[in-house]
């Protein structure tokens, strides 16, 4: 049974029904039941979501080539006549040659498919849509051209002569306009993270489906949700008009008009729920006013063993300027690896602490929890402040004493992973909250840990550096801070993509660096090692993606003389922390691990990260992993191998290899994966859109936040009559994502 999708962006209209609309294609005529398997790998199962899948390209099929300007290279489309139809056979292929001609000259066509010849018929017209090239045998043709016969009017009889070009004939979705051009590959990626092959469907038959259902006018149902206002002021086309026009435009202008008003919408659309979000959050209740005077500065200064840079005393100032007011803070504080984060958060939480209140620090894994508890075990030695962690894995005596002090307030600064978000973890006064690498969050995990105070202030931190029009889409409900600069003492680290036969250059490195008392980092995608098939066709290529557990038996058989341990996400707490202080206390060279250490591990004496299959990891988690070296004035090397089989591998490596700037790295690999793929769409909260780019569409970003922040600004909570539409779509769009259920 085919089930009905969930969409977002400027997806499916919910609002109001219509059967024109909710009409199943399965039911539509040229479809049945086997196409609607295929239509449905597509999440196509409505006319409502064919109306909304939007083409990726256009071809103009409208301007005809005279034969008489055939040119090698040329893309063409021509009109012409089938003077010579032949069909040869050879080496088992079949191949059909026609001979066409129009009031111009006369031409070759040839394809290698049997069943073009029963298409085709001498004398008939057609028109013919295809590149000219050069045969083998010296001479030119129009190679494989997609072709479709033009049907003669009634009027034609009254016509001269027999040889004069009939007109187009009755209107076509293939020919004689701009047609477009779909998509033919699920949005779904594989388990292993390649793309799935494309639905063996014809672009034809998606643009006869597509033009059906315009000519029924069944675009005419879509409710616009856009104020009258907003489209009039912005000049902005209705939305059936851009639907039809971003299909099958009348010019490339149109095409681009209806592609302004799509994109628009759609942020347009975010837009409006980011600003509701913000007026949500300075809605709430007081929250604690925390401010930050000489003497409190001077303490929490005191504690930490350096000098502020000028950049993060700058973000510190912003943030305590924040905790001042009675309105909650909520922050982005962003910056690359190793800019120091952590201890302006640290301070942050001290100004909390100062006041009588409690902090809570959330991390994505156990990993970076105990690294955070261990920074500030080492600042607050001596001090009054108690801190306490909890993770999944405690005891019954442990988590109990931990829920105790939490509701007690004996614990000031509570510090965990997901574990802190469970129902029984309460505080007594908790009025800050930092969220470390928060984009390992989903939005409700997030919610959940504000709703354990009263309206407490939320810094949320990333070192993964944010494109400025995704902050703007995703983080707009934030104010920013940016870490720009980073701390003195960081050592250059020398990035090289290694070839197989660099491998034993590698490894007496690793013995070179251990002899002189320092540590290295081997990095792998997987636990367990297996081979994935790569390319749309069985058995195309494969490649091995190495594991940890193989890896350690490999290294251990090449380098007896180092002492090399393990870690990952299956193994228990107390065994991660026993190789961790191993690790740490200089009784460990190598650590192999997952990508589990890309944050959270901080080890001033590592000087080397070798990553295997480094095609496998994102330009960000790259970035992340090499900032595990170099900590500490040594110089440090990070190495990494990889099977680049694509274009984009290539491309993002050599990038990886060649840039060290943390920003312009997150540029490029939002440019290359797009917003879905650099976050993680359900983790980010943020909607797929269908048609906007944030890298192509920035001025309309810039248009549609405008907008958007002016009309909530005057209707917060979208209540007039005007705007009830409005308000209903973001709901449907963004009311989970971004807490905004209850909004009108």
């Amino acid at each position: 049974m085919l089930t009905p999708r969930l969409s977002s962006g400027a997806g499916p209209h919910k609002a109001g029904t219509d059967e024109r609309l909710d009409r199943p294609l399965q039911f539509m005529k040229g479809v049945g039941p086997k196409r609607a398997e295929l239509l449905d790998r597509l999440m196509l199962r409505t006319v409502r979501d064919l109306l909304f899948f939007f083409p990726i390209d256009h071809k103009d099929r409208k301007t005809v080539t005279p034969l008489k300007h055939m040119r090698p290279g040329l893309a063409v489309n021509v009109r012409a006549r089938i003077l010579d139809l032949k069909t040869k056979s050879f080496a088992g292929r079949t191949r059909v040659e026609a001979k066409i001609a129009d009031e111009t000259g006369e031409f070759r066509a040839g394809w290698y498919s049997p069943f073009v010849a029963e298409r085709l018929e001498q004398t008939e017209w057609a028109f013919f849509s295809g590149k000219v090239v050069k045969t083998k045998r010296g001479g030119y043709e129009l190679s494989h051209p997609d072709f479709e016969i033009l049907s003669r009017r009634s009027d034609e009889a009254e016509k001269e002569s027999d040889d004069e070009a009939p007109a187009a004939g009755p209107a076509s979705p293939d020919f004689g306009r701009i047609v477009p051009v779909y998509s033919l590959r699920p949005k779904q990626r594989r388990p292993d993270g390649t793309e799935p092959p494309e639905v063996k469907l014809n672009q034809s038959f998606l643009r006869r489906m597509v033009w059906r259902a315009l000519e029924e006018n069944a675009q005419s149902a879509l409710p616009d949700d856009l104020p009258a206002s907003v489209l009039d002021a912005r000049e902005l086309p209705a939305l059936p008009d851009a639907v039809r026009q971003f299909h099958f435009p009348d010019a490339l202008g149109q095409r681009d008009r209806a592609r302004h008003r799509l994109a628009y919408e759609e942020l347009f659309l975010l837009s409006a729920g980011v600003a509701l979000r913000r007026e949500q959050i300075g809605q709430q209740q007081a929250a604690w006013k925390l401010p930050l005077g000489p003497t409190i500065r001077k303490r929490i200064l005191a504690r930490l063993p350096f000098e502020l840079t000028e950049a993060q005393d700058r973000a510190f100032g912003e943030i305590a300027g924040d905790l001042a007011r009675a309105r909650p803070m909520n922050r982005l504080l962003q910056g690359d690896v190793g800019c120091g984060k952590t201890a302006v958060a640290v301070a942050s939480m001290l100004l909390a602490v100062a006041h009588g209140t409690q902090a809570a620090m959330l991390a994505p894994t156990e990993v970076l929890a105990e690294q955070h508890l261990r920074t500030l075990e080492k600042l607050l030695e001596g001090s009054k402040v108690k801190l306490g962690l909890l993770r999944g894995g405690a005891s019954a005596a442990d988590r109990k004493a931990f829920l105790g002090g939490l509701e007690s307030g004996e614990i000031h600064i509570a510090i965990g992973t997901h574990a802190l978000l469970e129902g029984d973890v309460r505080f007594k006064a908790l009025a800050m909250i930092v969220v470390d690498e928060q984009h390992k969050f989903g939005v409700e995990q997030r919610q959940a840990l504000r709703a354990k105070g009263t309206s407490p202030h939320v810094l949320v931190m990333t070192a993964t550096p944010i494109p400025r029009s995704l902050s703007l889409t995703l983080y707009g409900d934030l104010d920013v801070s940016v870490i720009d600069a980073l701390p003195p003492g960081r050592a250059e680290v020398l990035t090289k993509w290694l070839k197989e036969s660099d491998r034993p250059k590698a490894y007496k490195l690793l013995i070179k660096e251990a002899r002189a008392g320092h540590a290295a980092y081997v990095v792998l995608p997987r636990i367990e090692e297996r081979s994935i098939e790569n390319g749309d066709a069985p058995g195309t290529f494969w490649s091995e993606v190495k594991g940890v557990e193989a890896e350690i038996k490999r290294l251990k058989e090449h380098l007896p003389s180092l002492r090399i341990e393990a870690l990952h996400g299956r193994m228990k707490g107390e065994e991660k922390d026993r190789a961790l202080a191993k690790l740490r206390g200089g009784h460990l060279d190598v650590l192999v691990s997952t990508q589990v250490i890309e944050v959270g591990v901080d080890l001033p004496q590592a000087t080397v990260m070798l990553i295997e299959n480094a095609e496998r990891f994102g330009l960000s988690s790259l970035h992340q992993l090499r900032g595990r070296v170099g900590r500490s004035g040594l110089k440090g090397h990070c190495l990494f191998f990889a099977e680049a089989n694509t274009k984009e591998s290539k491309e993002r490596l050599k990038v990886f290899e060649g840039t060290r700037d943390g920003f312009a790295i997150a540029e490029e690999d939002f440019r290359l994966r797009g917003p879905g793929q650099f976050f993680g769409t359900e983790q980010s909260g943020l909607p797929e859109f269908q048609v906007a780019d944030l890298l192509q569409d920035r001025e309309i970003l810039a248009e549609a936040r405008a907008d958007a922040f002016a009309l909530v600004s005057a209707d917060p909570r979208l209540a007039k009559p005007e705007h009830a539409a409005l308000r209903a779509r973001v709901k449907q769009v963004l009311g989970k994502r971004l807490g905004l259920v209850d909004v009108g």
